[in-house]
C-alpha cells in the first residue's frame, strides 16, 4: 500500500509505503478499507512533521541570507564551511568517545544549522563598522565583540534542542580554552557583565565551561577565516594556517579538538574545494 505524502497545497513531499499485511497466524494477506483508513490517517500526520521541518529549515536559510546581505565576510560559502567543518570534527571525537549512533546523527544535524548561524548576530551591528574595509579601531572591535550575546539573544526563547545549540555556539565561539576570549559571563538579554575581574571587564569561559558546539565551531571558524581572502587581507598559506591552528592548541582552542581536527584534515580539505567562493 503506497501513499502520497501532501502539503495543503497538494504538493508532494515524499512516499509512505506498508508492506506484507499479515494476519494473526502471520500469514500475508491484502490489505483490506480499514487498513487503508489507518495509514491515510499516519500519512497525514507525517506529512505535517515533514512540512514543518522544512518550513524550520527554509526559515533558519532565510536567516543565513540575511546575515550575508548584512556582512560582506558572510557568504554562503563560508557557513557552509564553517557547518560542514564542525560536522566532521564533532562526528570524529563522539566516535572516540563511544557515542551511540543515532545520538551523533542527530547531534550532527543540530550542529550543521548552529554552525551556520554562529555570526547571526552581526545583524545588530552598524553597517559603518560591519563594511568597514579595514581593521577595528579598539572601539569598534567592542561594539563587534556584542555580536556574541546579539545572537544568542535571538534563541533565548528555547523551542528546541537547536535552538538551545545555536545559542550556545552564537555566544561561546569566541571564548578560549585558555580563559582570554569573549564575551564571558554577560546576560544574554542585555549584554551586561554577570562576573567581571578587578579591572571591570567581563570574565570568561575557560577549558570545557565553554559547551562543546562551541568549541568546535571556533576552530572552524578560524581554519576557513585564514584560508580566506578577505577585503583586507589575503589568505594564507596552507602550511602557515596549519601551525598557527597548532600553535593556539592549549591556548584558543581545546587541545583535544585540534588534534581530531588534524586527523580529519584530508576530509576538511574536500570540504573547501566542495564550496569555494564565487569571487577569490
Amino acid at each position: 500500500m503506497t501513499i502520497p505524502l501532501k502539503n495543503e497545497r497538494n504538493d508532494i513531499l515524499g512516499v509512505m509505503q506498508i508492506i506484507n499485511a499479515r494476519d494473526c497466524s502471520g500469514h500475508i494477506i491484502s490489505f483490506d478499507d480499514d487498513d487503508m483508513l489507518y495509514v491515510n490517517h499516519f500519512a497525514g500526520m507525517a506529512s505535517m512533521i515533514i512540512q514543518k521541518a522544512q518550513m524550520t529549515r527554509a526559515l533558519l536559510l532565510r536567516m543565513i541570507q540575511m546575515a550575508e546581505m548584512r556582512d560582506p565576510k558572510e557568504t554562503g560559502a563560508h557557513v557552509n564551511r564553517v557547518a560542514s567543518y564542525s560536522v566532521e570534527m564533532y562526528e570524529l571525537w563522539a566516535k572516540h568517545k563511544g557515542l551511540p549512533d543515532n545520538e551523533i546523527q542527530a547531534n550532527r544535524d543540530i550542529l550543521r544549522m548552529a554552525a551556520m548561524l554562529h555570526d547571526i548576530g552581526k545583524v545588530a551591528i552598524s553597517d559603518l563598522i560591519l563594511k568597514k574595509p579595514a581593521r577595528f579601531s579598539k572601539e569598534e572591535f567592542d561594539i563587534i565583540k556584542t555580536h556574541t550575546w546579539q545572537g544568542a539573544k535571538i534563541f533565548m526563547e528555547s523551542q528546541s534542542g537547536l535552538d538551545e545549540a545555536a545559542r550556545a555556539v552564537a555566544l561561546s565561539h569566541h571564548e578560549n580554552w585558555d580563559g582570554t576570549g569573549y564575551p564571558g559571563r554577560v546576560d544574554i538579554a542585555t549584554g551586561e557583565i554577570l562576573e567581571k575581574d578587578l579591572k571591570g571587564n567581563p570574565i570568561p569561559l575557560r577549558g570545557e565551561e565553554i559547551p562543546l558546539f562551541g568549541r568546535i565551531t571556533a576552530i572552524a571558524d578560524v581554519y576557513d577565516a585564514l584560508s580566506s581572502k578577505r577585503v583586507y587581507k589575503e589568505s594564507w598559506d596552507e602550511n602557515e594556517v596549519y601551525r598557527e591552528i597548532r600553535s593556539l592548541s592549549g591556548k584558543k582552542f581545546d587541545p583535544e579538538l585540534v588534534d581530531v581536527f588534524f586527523e580529519c584534515l584530508d576530509v576538511i580539505k574536500s570540504i573547501r574545494e566542495k564550496y569555494p567562493e564565487t569571487e577569490e
